[in-house]
């Protein structure tokens, strides 16, 4: 935007003035300023035709220029022109006044003219930096949220039979269960698909697989809907709610299996079980599900089979693994892994990502993905992670001085919504660090969007406590959560993280690289760094590094590892470094 094309507004009660500074302008190739001499005027102009820029006299008659301000404060918002005020008053209190409004600059009159053509062309020049970043961040967002719902029908779609997968399936039953409608389910179990796969291949396979939910579809009407639980799982959802018409059904989708399926020159056997659920009114899917899937005939030589109370047995399984949670860190089933961070430019490791582990003398290993979840809904999320706060911290504190620690090496912690909704959660975990003896720069915190949103006032002042005692802290999983960026913004943000979402498909998604590339531009334009999450081969890491991505994590530089095999690979990393 040239000055030519800028649109200045010059209002002051006095004519002269007016004229002076117009043909200040005019002279200085300012092409598009006008002037007013009744500040009552400037409302209804700016609402008509907003200006670049207003320069606004304070003391005028009939409404001062503290008047014209508040109108406009009031019309537009955030929105309002920028304002450089007028005014032969330089006393301090004229000053604060008109600085609380939101005044950009002052020019004291009698006017220099070379200081005020300066003063308007930096005010333009700020305005025009503000516009191009509002732009871009615009533009990202709409990507953000292209890419997102791309994704979400992806996500929601199998690939090969073209069906709702899982997550399609488990929407749709949400919805039932929210409408207290009820449903009825037919879990199908197809078998000899291994078969086919050993004597024909994978891609018979697939085609076969395709095959078969065609002409389950075909034998269905439009009120039941079919998708692909699994590898070889399909499920059926209806609004039958009664044994009898489930079991009808489940007959009918069975002589499909009494015949070969033609699948390119070949006739191909496969055979098939139904295991069977209903419920009335609001239902857990999870559950119903589950109780679909336990119906399943087990040998017994039958084909369709009805849910029983054997699935209570798995329910109070789900139930031994809650209760085991309670008392698992001091009983020392947990245990800490490292992912390391890999600096980009230099190849050497910055740090990692502290990762829970579980471990329980009955159960085994136990998924993070099913225990966390039931920690923060049962509330011990608290607990555990209060222990993993102090087991990183104490981590940091006995490498501390080791050799191999640089003075910028840091470790990363997660943070869960429930524990960032805490009004005493910075308090207590400054109090944790100052208890260790760490210093700040070696400990971060990643928060996802969603744990950012969930209490974004409360995030902000928690968040805001940390950065001003020297705690960085990174948005993990960036741009799956909110598409909105305006906690960009707000927040005392240093890091964003590339989610693995955008870094599976890096080899091949044209979309995807741009998307990895502009989100490392707004990362960098608002000060912060990138870290690149999920990475599994050498092409994705060099293509992150060619975008500027200072941080690289993932399998192909290193799996999590426990302590004593974090600090091994520290030690050795200079020594031998990995590929980039």
């Amino acid at each position: 935007m040239t000055l030519a094309t800028q649109h200045l507004l010059v209002v002051d009660d006095n004519p002269v003035n007016v004229e002076m500074m117009l043909d200040l302008l005019d002279d200085h190739d300012f092409d598009h300023a006008h002037g007013l001499s009744d500040p009552r005027e400037v409302l209804g102009y700016c609402q008509a035709a907003r200006p670049d820029l207003l320069l606004l006299d304070i003391r005028m008659p009939h409404l001062d220029g503290y008047g014209v301000i508040e109108q406009l404060r009031q019309h537009f918002g955030s929105d309002m022109p920028p304002i450089i005020v007028l005014t032969a008053q330089v006393d301090d209190a004229t000053r604060h006044r008109a600085l609380e409004l939101g005044v950009r600059d002052f020019l004291t009159k009698p006017f220099k003219h070379d200081e005020v053509l300066q003063r308007i062309r930096n005010i333009l020049d700020v305005e025009k930096r503000f516009s191009i970043r509002d732009q871009q961040a615009a533009t990202l967002e709409q990507m953000v949220a292209k890419r997102t719902r791309e994704l979400d029908r992806q996500s929601r779609t199998d690939p090969i039979t073209r069906l709702a997968n899982r997550r399609g399936l488990t929407k749709a039953l949400r919805k039932a269960a929210m409408s207290a409608s009820g449903a009825g389910l037919l879990f199908i179990a197809v078998e000899g698909i291994d078969d086919v796969i050993r004597l024909h291949g994978y891609s018979v396979a697939e085609r076969l697989l395709k095959r078969l939910g065609e002409a389950l579809g075909e034998a269905l009407d439009d009120s039941r809907q079919l998708g692909l639980w699994g590898g070889s799982e399909f499920l059926v959802i209806g609004h039958e709610h009664t044994a009898e018409a489930l079991s009808a059904l489940g007959a009918t989708l069975l002589r499909i299996f009494d015949q070969d399926q033609p699948v390119d020159d070949l006739l191909l056997s496969v055979n098939a079980r139904i295991g069977i659920s209903e419920a009335t009114g609001h239902f857990d899917p999870d559950r119903l599900v589950q109780m679909a899937a336990l119906a399943l005939p087990q040998g017994n030589g039958a084909r369709i089979q009805r849910y029983t109370q054997d699935l209570e047995d798995q329910q109070r399984q789900r139930l031994h693994i809650q209760r085991a949670l309670r008392g698992a860190t001091e009983r020392h089933e947990m245990s800490l892994a490292f992912q390391p961070k890999i600096c980009a430019q230099h190849n050497r490791v910055l740090g990692a990502e502290a990762l829970l582990r579980w471990h329980h003398p009955e159960l085994g290993h136990v998924s993070p993905g099913l225990f966390i979840p039931l920690a923060e809904a049962s509330g011990d999320i608290f607990a555990i992670g209060s222990w993993v706060i102090e087991q990183t911290l104490g981590y940091i504190a006995a490498w501390q001085d080791a050799a191999w620690m640089s003075a910028d090496f840091n470790i990363a912690v997660n943070v869960s919504a429930r524990q960032l909704s805490r009004r005493d959660f910075a308090d207590t975990l400054l109090a944790q660090v100052k208890r260790h003896g760490v210093e700040l720069a070696h400990l971060s915190l990643e928060v996802t969007e969603s744990g950012l949103m969930n209490d974004i006032h409360n995030a902000r002042q928690q968040l805001e406590q940390l950065h001003a005692a020297g705690i960085a802290v990174a948005v993990d999983d960036f741009g799956t959560g909110h598409s909105s960026l305006a906690y960009l913004k707000t927040l005392p943000l240093s890091t964003l993280k590339i989610d693995r979402a955008f870094v599976m498909d890096l080899e091949d998604s044209p979309v995807d690289r741009q998307l990895a590339r502009t989100i490392t531009q707004l990362a960098h334009g608002v000060g912060c760094d990138v870290v690149a999450e999920g990475i599994e081969t050498p092409a994705q890491a060099d293509y992150l590094r060619s975008i500027g991505c200072e941080i690289m994590q993932g399998y192909f530089y290193s799996r999590p590892l426990p302590a004593s095999a974090f600090t091994e690979l520290c030690t050795r990393w200079e020594n031998a470094p990995r590929p980039a």
